[in-house]
């Protein structure tokens, strides 16, 4: 197997058990995947398998078309979701999804993250926008992903979690974090009578 594929798989493996770690996902829960470079291949975790019990060779090889290539299980029932993004966002490199508490916690909410934080807007690049709600694994799920992402590098998809996106997979992971972080921040200043714009951003935002 090519070298680059072999450490797009490391690097998936590496990243579905530290999404698992640090809590952004439970059991089964969630997937992650790597767009291996100068290829039409991606590597993305398996369906139903918990993190900590996966290996090397569970990770799935697909390419653009949809198309299993290597792995003895099935992809993550979100793989529409993963080549859609990759099709809309050729920068795009990797791609976490989690059901991390807080993120969904806003999306169950029914609600957008405004540009609230600094390092929201820098690194996020804005709002964490609402996704529209469809079910798991469809194409519709998928679509709605893509229409909140847009340009940016984050957002919530209603009932379900978080979508997170980077140049790597580190940076996507990243990403997550920095999603959680807003979300608590967010739902903390609703008690104290709602969050404000970051000031530079609020003319953009409120226009």
């Amino acid at each position: 197997m090519d070298e680059m594929v072999l450490e797009a798989m490391k690097e998936v493996l590496t990243t579905g058990q530290e999404m698992a770690r640090r809590g952004l996902v439970a059991g089964t829960s969630g997937n992650c995947s790597v767009r291996v470079p100068n290829t039409n291949y991606i590597v993305i975790t398996p369906t139903s398998l918990e993190y900590e019990l996966m290996l090397h060779e569970d990770i799935c090889v697909m390419n653009m078309a949809g198309e299993q290539v290597e792995g003895r299980h099935k992809p993550s029932i979100e793989i529409n979701m993963h080549l859609a993004i990759y099709e809309a966002r050729p920068e795009v490199g990797g791609i976490v999804h989690t059901h991390q508490t807080m993120g969904t916690a806003v999306a169950i909410a029914g609600k957008s993250i405004p540009p609230i934080l600094e390092e929201q807007v820098f690194t996020l690049l804005g709002a964490v926008e609402l996704g529209e709600y469809a079910m798991p694994g469809t194409k519709d799920l998928a679509q709605n992903a893509v229409a909140a992402l847009g340009n940016r590098n984050a957002c919530l998809l209603a009932h379900h979690g978080v979508v997170a996106v980077g140049q790597k997979i580190r940076d996507a992971l990243l990403h997550a974090e920095i999603v959680e972080r807003a979300a608590s921040i967010y739902i903390m200043s609703n008690v104290l009578g709602g969050p404000k714009i970051v000031p530079f951003m609020a003319a953009e935002y409120e226009a």
